[in-house]
This record gives structure tokens, sequence and C-alpha cells, in this order.
């Protein structure tokens, strides 16, 4: 239907009316229950419900929206297909008719570097369309805009990291180059505000200077805090702090306005494939699906948005500065597919909370315009576009948890994460003992069922354990205890009283109610704050590697915790000799000889291409370990210390150790099982009760016990993967890049994130050039052929790298072309395995005799029958399958290198560089039984057939590995092998599409020549089964890994360490001089002793003073990481702190995700 007169200027032409009339009567059809639709004007644009009448004066004064030619709006359905993609030019039209068709784009009111002014909106859309359809200089060519120039250029910028002063030069330099009149932009600033235009926008909301409100709503107007009183303004109306807040409506919008992401975000309904008790995804969660049985309206439609919450403290300035802090609020919508979830492009920016000062307690304050956000898309909800089913519908969004660190935890819970109830899952039942200048947290046996012989056990801490499990406390317990708690009043002005009250009794460690109780679904929610994954695992092993090889500050066998079990009187062999100013030499501490001996270990370890940073850099001069990133820190745990420690240490603390490693490993898995984390809630127990056995109470920091609880929130929230916040940390380092100018940093991450998203929209429609979307990976496989292929041994993708070589096949030939054809799952080529394997039968072999006859007479049988029916009947053979039936070629290449399905192998040529990637394991049959066999890459193998078909083969070498043989020893939920011993040299071919990746690692107990197996989990493969959803990364999906042969089943033994093997007594006791004990306020032998009063203590606690907790509550997690830019808070002084000391008070460290 031509509908040109939509572009006509002449309103009143009979061509325009008639186009008007006809629009007005297909728009009759849709008005609602009020006689209203929605007015398609230029100044409307199909944003305001009108009458019919009124929308008629409006398209004849107004005019009709230029790019409103398909009424999606109006009932007609969009039946183009998904448009092939054309010119760049005919890529941003798009772009921009799938944004100006629902309205998101809003720069907003406000902007700290372009003007306040701006246009209305139909006349930005139309600068924007017009600068569209201007070339860049007249004789330009079509295709080349103004504004498509500019966002190549800044597309250019951002992939590559240009700095601003290199794109200045570059754009004087194009403009110079260029003809005369021509349209290039004449600087970075002219750049920005181009695309502003295409941005979301962001409201600046000023905040009173000691955060006691924002001037916001009501009070959006006022010149003086309506809480404390003070000026809003420093000067000249210059505020003291404001506030970047993102609104998510439009951004949300986003998601379905665009064809690409409005299908994916039905995934979590439509793609994900359920299977009971496995959990793969959010929603395969408990929590999620409580959450949708009690909002059965909600659920019923897959577009409702679920969003987690997630916020960190960073300092803008990293090195620069120790002081700053400022805060995020990140949203994460999770009705994405797993590897979507994970991608930084999805997360929101919804707030900016400014520093220097961590927000602490009122943290509330800030989160108040986002809040009524959120109630507004629960109860009302927003009209949106879906551009997957061409029409509208009301988008409706909830938060169904928070993902924070663990002192951020306490600001979004009011849960104070500090003092004797720390555990903000056991509440008033945290289960802790003060010792000297701190509190710890055993007593584990409590989680014990009631007949547990170690209850009655009195060598844990001296005591029979009775006390019953701590409580899972309901809502309408945890409601009523909020609502006992005193008013208090925000912001921390010198004038506000309840900055400086005692928290009674009867509060707990309740700081407030937090804000997130007024959404309504919030109090019924199963899982509303997530504990940190991440971070828990780096303070565990910083305790464990800290106590192992006594590094100060980190080691938990201090003096004072050997003092802690003197006054404790328990475990007296571990006590100080004060006469002789010595200290027993522990079992689960390394002697200098085995500190160098595990460092040496270290240093020698090379992992697989991308699996993690090179970990012996940490190792210092003095045999220690030092600067570990939070990712080297997963790493180390999980993998490397478990077969590090083998030859060390007495075996129940070595075994323990281990057992808590392991625990990790199988938490951190992508893909869980139900009754497998119902196993590990009860093993997990049981490993701390040992852990009791073995270290002092001041191991036992919050972060130690809170690992009781990580079992059961993954049982209700799914993989830790997303909750966890390796992909906020991300964020936050992103973040700090955008700082250009120092003076305001909050104001250049805003409008950097604000230009970064609009890139980022309109890179989905790119296809000429580089974007985010389409750039090549570093471990991208690419198709070597050019037609499809048919048969699955044709269709692998892979990648060579490095130098080749041409080899002959010679005697090879047969046996590789065997190990293709059987290795075929198409059913056409078994098929004809079976028919040969009928005329075997047929003709009276024995099975033992059937296979060796089949692999010397089916190739023959296979390529004279395959060339028959091609000769009587050519359309019933495939080109691929003439091509296996003919064979390969003599002559084969041969690489030392490849990528295939994402991941990087290499032959064992390379085994010198600092990485590992010839290790590999391969699932058969050995004695008709399947096994698995491990071995390394020898070569690799490119087969080429006829027609331009290849098969990438690995030649390898196979590890005898048969079990319960003098090659191969499993401890330990580990399996070593020798590699001096071989077998199947004969059949040393495999398929490089099914190998699995796996990296070997010294076992010091048994030599050189013995290797432990460690398997390799790749965190851009998910164990996905077949989703209906198309829009599938082959490179994410991997259905064929084996979850339980990567994590056996956790079993703890049950066999606890003897008090009397905690002292190694061929090691002599460490001497302390005097002074050791006098700076330590430890009692000697001939120095004046301070009894320590734990009452006095616990007494002080009861009077624990809020303001306390908040004085310098700005020093928070500054963190750089060159390679992802990740932030990261690192507890060990948090948690070993003074009871009294600031909520805050944190060391910082720097992370890394490898």
């Amino acid at each position: 239907m031509d509908r040109s007169w939509i572009s006509n200027p002449d309103r009143i032409s009979a061509e325009y009316v008639a186009g008007v009339n006809q629009f007005l009567k297909i728009a009759r059809e849709i008005v609602d229950d009020t006689g209203c639709t929605l007015c398609p004007c230029k100044n409307c644009i199909n944003r305001v419900k009108r009458h019919i009448g009124e929308i008629r004066r409006h398209l004849l004064h107004h005019g009709f929206l230029s790019t409103y030619t398909v009424w999606v709006e109006h009932g007609e359905v969009d039946h183009s297909e998904e448009p092939a993609h054309g010119s760049f030019a005919d890529e941003m039209e798009e772009a921009f008719h799938d944004a100006t068709r629902d309205h998101y784009f809003d720069i907003g009111s406000t902007s700290d570097m372009f003007s306040p002014e701006q246009p209305a909106d139909s006349e930005r859309y139309d600068n924007l369309f017009e600068q569209l359809k201007t070339p860049l200089y007249d004789g330009c060519n079509d295709t080349i805009s103004a504004l498509t120039f500019v966002v190549k250029l800044m597309h250019l910028k951002v992939l590559n990291k240009w700095t601003d002063r290199s794109f200045d030069m570059l754009i004087k330099l194009l403009r110079e180059v260029l003809p005369p009149g021509n349209r290039c932009p004449d600087s970075y600033y002219s750049t920005r505000k181009m695309l502003c235009d295409v941005g979301l926008g962001y409201e600046q909301i000023d905040v009173c200077k000691y955060d006691c409100s924002l001037f916001y709503g009501e009070y959006s107007t006022d010149q003086d805090c309506h809480v404390c009183g003070t000026s809003r303004y420093i000067r000249k109306k210059i505020p003291h702090k404001r506030l970047r807040y993102f609104p998510i409506t439009p951004r949300l919008k986003r998601l379905y306005s665009s064809k690409s992401t409005a299908t994916l975000m039905r995934w979590h309904k439509e793609g994900r494939v359920v299977e009971p008790g496995v959990l793969r995804h959010p929603a395969d969660g408990e929590a999620w699906q409580n959450f949708d049985s009690l909002n059965e309206q909600f659920a019923s439609d897959p577009r409702s948005i679920r969003l987690g919450l997630a916020s960190d403290g960073f300092n803008p300035f990293g090195n620069m500065s120790t002081t700053y802090s400022m805060w995020p609020v990140v949203l994460i919508p999770y009705n994405l597919p797993p590897w979507k979830i994970a991608a930084k492009t999805n997360y929101l920016l919804s707030l900016l909370i400014p520093g220097p000062k961590s927000p602490t307690k009122d943290f509330d304050v800030f989160m108040r315009p986002l809040i009524d956000e959120l109630k507004v898309l629960w109860n009302v909800g927003t009209d949106c576009f879906d551009a997957h089913e061409g029409k509208r519908f009301k988008l409706f969004a909830s938060v169904i948890w928070t993902v924070s660190d663990f002192p951020a935890y306490a600001y979004l819970s009011g849960w104070s994460t500090q003092g004797k109830l720390a555990c903000p899952v056991c509440l008033e039942d945290t289960r802790h003992m003060s010792i000297r200048g701190k509190q710890c947290y055993m007593g584990h046996r409590c989680f014990l069922e009631a007949e547990h012989p170690w209850r009655n056990r009195k060598d844990f801490d001296g005591t029979v354990e009775v006390r019953p499990p701590p409580r899972r406390f309901e809502s309408t317990h945890i409601l009523a205890q909020l609502d006992a708690i005193s008013p208090r009043q925000p912001g921390k002005a010198p004038s506000n009283l309840s900055r400086k009250r005692k928290r009674l009794s009867s509060e707990l460690n309740w700081l407030k109610k937090s804000i997130l109780f007024e959404l309504p679904y919030w109090s019924s929610l199963k899982l509303r704050h997530n504990l940190d994954v991440m971070h828990i695992e780096k303070n565990v092993c910083d305790n464990i590697v800290g106590t192992l090889m006594d590094i100060d500050g980190k080691t938990k066998d201090t003096l004072k915790a050997r003092m802690d079990l003197k006054d404790l009187d328990y475990r007296h062999e571990l006590h100080l000799d004060l006469d002789g100013k010595t200290k027993p030499f522990a079992s689960y501490t390394f002697t200098k000889e085995e500190c160098r001996g595990f460092c040496e270990y270290i240093k020698a370890v090379k992992l697989p291409d991308g699996f993690g940073s090179n970990i012996g850099r940490c190792v210092t001069e003095n045999y220690k370990l030092s600067g570990m990133k939070t990712h080297d820190s997963h790493i180390l745990l999980q993998k490397l210390l478990p077969a590090g420690i083998i030859s060390f240490l007495t075996e129940p603390v070595r075994e323990t150790l281990i057992e808590f490693c392991q625990f990790f490993e199988k938490l951190c898995a992508r893909t869980l099982r139900v009754d497998e984390l119902r196993e590990m809630q009860r093993s997990i127990i049981l490993i701390l009760c040992k852990l009791e056995k073995i270290y002092p109470p001041a191991f036992f920091t919050i972060m130690v016990h809170l690992c009781v609880h990580l079992p059961e929130q993954a049982i209700f929230g799914g993989p830790v993967q997303y909750r966890w916040m390796y992909g906020t940390e991300r964020c936050m380092g992103t973040y700090k890049g955008f700082v250009r100018n120092t003076a305001r940093p909050d104001g250049s991450i805003a409008e950097a994130y604000v230009i970064d998203e609009a890139l980022t929209f309109l890179s989905r429609y790119m296809t000429k050039i580089e974007t985010r979307f389409n750039r090549t990976e570093r471990n991208w496989d690419n198709s070597t052929l050019n037609t499809v292929p048919v048969l699955d041994v044709f269709s692998a993708q892979f990648r060579s790298l490095g130098a080749n070589e041409l080899k002959e096949l010679g005697d090879q030939k047969k046996k590789v072309h065997w190990y293709i054809v059987n290795n075929s799952f198409d059913e056409t080529v078994r098929d004809y395995i079976d028919e040969h394997t009928s005329n075997l039968l047929a003709a009276a072999y024995s099975i033992n005799e059937l296979h060796v006859a089949q692999e010397e007479q089916f190739l023959g049988w296979f390529h004279d029958k395959v060339t028959l029916q091609k000769q009587a009947n050519p359309s019933t053979v495939t080109e691929d399958l003439y091509s296996l039936a003919v064979g390969p070629k003599e002559r084969y290449v041969s690489q030392e290198a490849c990528i295939v399905n994402g991941i990087r192998f290499r032959s064992t040529v390379h085994d010198g560089l600092r990485t590992q990637c010839s290790g590999i394991s391969n699932l058969a049959q050995h004695d008709g039984i399947d096994h698995m066999f491990y071995g390394v890459i020898l070569e690799v193998m490119e087969v080429v057939y006829i027609r331009g078909r290849k098969v990438l083969v690995f030649r390898c070498q196979w590890f005898k590995s048969m079990p319960n043989s003098n090659s191969r020893f499993d401890q330990y939920n580990m399996t070593s092998i020798n590699i001096k011993s071989s077998w199947y040299e004969d059949q040393s071919y495999i398929l490089a599409t099914q190998a699995r990746q796996v990296f070997y690692l010294p076992n010091l107990q048994r030599g050189d020549n013995w290797k432990i197996i460690q398997k390799v989990s790749h965190r851009h493969l998910y164990d996905i089964p077949v989703s209906t959803v198309d829009d599938i990364d082959e490179n994410t999906v991997d259905d064929n890994e084996d979850d339980d042969e990567i994590f056996p089943p956790l079993q703890p033994n049950t066999t606890l360490v003897e008090p009397s093997s905690l002292v190694r007594h061929d090691i002599a006791p460490i001497h302390f001089p005097d002074q050791f004990f006098v700076e330590l306020n430890i009692p000697g032998p001939n120095l004046p002793r301070n009894d320590h009063s734990f009452e006095e203590e616990e007494d002080e606690e009861e009077d624990h003073d809020e303001e306390e907790e908040e004085e310098d509550d700005d020093d928070d997690d500054d963190d750089d990481d060159e390679e992802d830019g990740v932030d990261e808070v690192q507890w060990d002084d948090y948690t070993d702190s003074d009871e009294n000391e600031n909520e805050d008070s944190v060391h910082t460290d720097d992370d890394d995700i490898s």
C-alpha cells in the first residue's frame, strides 16, 4: 500500500487528507474503552492516547510521523522478514526506526557536557534522519552520511581504545583531507554532541551534603535539606553532591524494541529445557519458581522481566587516591540465556552514587528514585513494543534478589555484618565466640543431626554440643523484628542524634528496614540477598594459604591465636611455652623447605590457554605468595592447592583441606543438581567440623562460616555464575576507564555511559564493520568449507594455527579413514555399517572375528557400494557421502596447533610455552566398558577428502590409565597417571571434536613421571540441552560435557584428626624474643600479666555504637585490573579487625579475571 503521502509537506492536499482518513478508519477499530488510541503525529509520536477527532487535528496541524509507515501500533502486522543486510545506511535507518517507534530515546533535562536545553523529540528525530540521509560531502557515496561516518568513527575509537586526544587529532586530519564543505565533525566534542541525540540520557538529582535526603520529587525545588536544614548549594547553584539516575524503563523497553534481543528475552520460558532437579539457569532455582507461583499474573507473560540488583564501591582514580569511593547500582536482566546474562553489554547502570565517601547506612536515600520506578513497573507496568511479535504489550518488571560483596550486603539488607551476629542468614542464632580482639564463628556441630556422635565429643572446643541448628527465619518473623526497630533519621549531619544512638538488644544487628521492603513482593522472596561466592572463595583461600605459608598479615596461627587456645583451655599441645618463649610447630603449616617446594611447584604449573593467569608471578623471593588476584585465588583453591599439598602435611589435615577445595570446585559448576547440592550441604558441615579440630579459633572468620549456607543458596538461586560479583566488577573496571575529567569523575562516567549504550544499541544492526557483537574472538574457529556439509564428520569448525607441513599418510591412511567413518553418527553412514555387520554375521563370523574383519573389509565394500549407487541414481548419493566413501587423499596437512569449538589445542612440541594445551581426554571403550582415556596430542592432522571436504584428527599418545594398575593411582577424588606408561599405540587417532581438554600437574609425592589430571571447564562453554531458540552460538553450547566425570561426588571422610598429631615433633619449636610479647600485649615469663576479660569485651559489644561503625566507611575497594578491569574487596583486615571497628574498614588488593 502506497503511503508516500506521509512525507507530503502539503497537509491540506487531497492526497494527504485522504491518507489521514484512511489511517483513522484503521485506528477506529482498536480504540480502548474511552475511545482513545495512540496519536502518531510528530509531537505525540505514538506516546499519548487521544480521541479520534483530536488525532485528526494533530495530524493535519503537526504532520504524520515520517518513520511510521507500518502501523503496528494500530493493529497492523509487520510481515516483512528479517531484513537482508544491505548498505550501512539501510542498517542505521532500521536501527533508528526500531528506536523511534517506541519512545525511549531521551537525553534527559540536564547534562554535564552540553546545553540543558534539548530540542523536542520530533525535532531530534527529524535531525537524526536528516543527518542519516545527508552525504558526508557533496558527491560522496550515498552509503556514507554524516551520521554513519560518526558512528563508524566512534566504534573504531571504542573498540581500539583510542584516547580522546588521538581521536581529536584524527578528526582534524580527516576534516582537512575531505573535500571543502564536508560535514565531518571538527572535534571529539562535536562527535559526542551529535551522538547525544541517540542516547537514553539520565537525570541529575542534587543530594544533601550529609546524605540526609535527595532534592527529588516534592522536594526538588527546595533550597535547604528538609531533614537537617543544610543549604542545597555550596555557592551559585553548585550543589554539594549530585546523584546520576539512569531511568530503567526506557532501557528495559530497548530490550524489546530490537528483534535481536526481543527474541532472547523469552528464552527463560520458551528456549529453556526444564529438567527436574537440574540447575542451569536462575529460572531453574526454587526462588524463581516460588516467585512465579505467588505471582501467577506476572509469570504468565514470558516477557515480564526479572532483574538482579548489584552494587559495590570502587575508586574511579585507580591508584591515584585511596579515599574516594563511588557506588554504581547495576541491574542484570535474567530473562536472557546463560551466555547473554554474562555479557557486559546487558548490564544496565541505574544509579551512580557520588563520592568521595561511601553512603554506608544511608544507601537507601540514594535508592529512592529507583525504588519508585520499580514500584510503577510492578503495579502499573509500561506500554512497550515487542519487535518479535510486532505489537505492543504491557511490560512489567521485578527485582528478584541482590548481588553484592559482604560490606554492601549490610547496606542493602539492613543487617549489620559486624559483631557477634554477623551472619545475615543465621541472624540471631549466629554461633559466635569472643576471642582476643575479635569474634570467631565456630560451633558448626550444631548443624549436625541430633544423634550424631560428634556432638558428644569434647575434644572440639571442650564442650558437648547440645544446641539445635539455627532456625530458618520466615518473612513474618523478619518483618516483626524490623517493625520493632526504633526510627532512625538518615544522614551524617552533626545535629543527627540518631547517628550516635546505641542499638538496643532487641534490635539485634538490624540497622534499618531496607527500602527494598517497599516493593510489594520483596518480603515474599525466598532468596533476597546473595552471598558472593567470589569474595568468600578469595578470603577462604587467603586464610588457608596464609596459614600454611605463615604469611605476615594473612596467617591465622599467630601468637594471639595460640593464646586463645590457652584462654579456652583446650588443645594444650599447641599452647605457647611462656617460660621458654616458644611456639610449637603446628602440623597445618609448612616448614621453610616445604614452602620452597610448594612455591617451586606453583612456578612450574602451566595452565591451558585462557584458563587462568600465570600464578607463578605471585611467588616472592622468600618463597611466599603475594599479590594474588581474585581469579588467581579461584584457580589456586580449586585446582592447584589440592594437588600441591599431597606430599605435605599430615593425612587428616591434608585430606580435610582437599575436601574443602573440592567443595568449591563442585559448587562453581555451571550445571548443578539438587540432590548433589543437598549432599554437599551435609558434606560442608562435616568439613567445617573437621577444620575446627585442626585450626585455632582465629581461622574461623565470618567468611569461613558463610560457606555452610552456599549450597542452600545454590538450590534457591541456581548456578553461582549468575549471582557472584565477577560481571559487576568488570563493569566497574569499564566505568573507571570512562573517567577523563578527574575533577568530575561521576560526570565523566555518566556522559561516557550514555554514548556507549547508544553505540551498543546501534552496533546490533551493523554488519559491514566490526562491532563488539561481531568482532572476532581470540579463540575464534571458522568453517573451512564453501558449502554446507551434510555429514557430521565434515561439519566441524576449526582454525589452523602456526606453520604447517604437507605429509604422506602412507600406512596410516586406512586406520585414519576407518576411524573417521566408524565415528560418524550420521544415520546414513550407520546404515551402511549395520548392513555390512549383518553380512558378516550371515557369513558365520564370530563376535571377536567380526570387528577385525569389518575394519579390514568395510572401506572397500563401502567405496564400491556407494560408487555403484551414484552411477545408478546420482540423486541418492550426496557429495559428502561420496567424498567419505572415496577416502582421503594421500597427503595431509600436519599442524602443531588449532582451535576447535573455541578451545585452543597444541601438540607437545609447544609444551615449553607458559601454557599447556596438549592434554586431552576421550571417553571410549576398553574391554567393552566405557573408560576415560587420558593423553597428549602429538600431531594435529588436517585430513583432506575430495570436493574440498576436510576432517581434523588428533594423533595422540595415550597414557595407561586402567584402574587398579601400577600406572594409575586414585586418591582424594584425584587421578594420577604414570606418563611413561603408554597403551593403545595402534589406536592413537581421535576426531578433534571428541577431545576434551585437561591439564597435568606434578605429583610431588610420587615422582617426576607421575602427573595429576585436572579437568578443564571453559567459561565460554555451557552445558545447555537443545533449545528452540535459533540465536544460539555454537561455541557456547557443549552438550557432551560429563559433569559427573569432571566433578566426582563429594564424600568427606569422617576420620577426625587426633590432638597429638597437631604438633610436629620433628620440627623445633619457634622461638620469640620478649619484644614480640611486649608488642602484642601477651604476658611472657618475666612480663607483667594483663588479664583479658571476655566479659568486659562482650559488654562493650552490647553497647556497640553505630557511629563508630560508619566512620571511615569511605575506605572502599579500589582495584585495577589491566585485563578485565575487575575491582574486588578483600576482607582479611575487615574480618580480623576489632568488632567495634568500622564496617567498611577493608584492605584492598588487585583483582583479575583471566
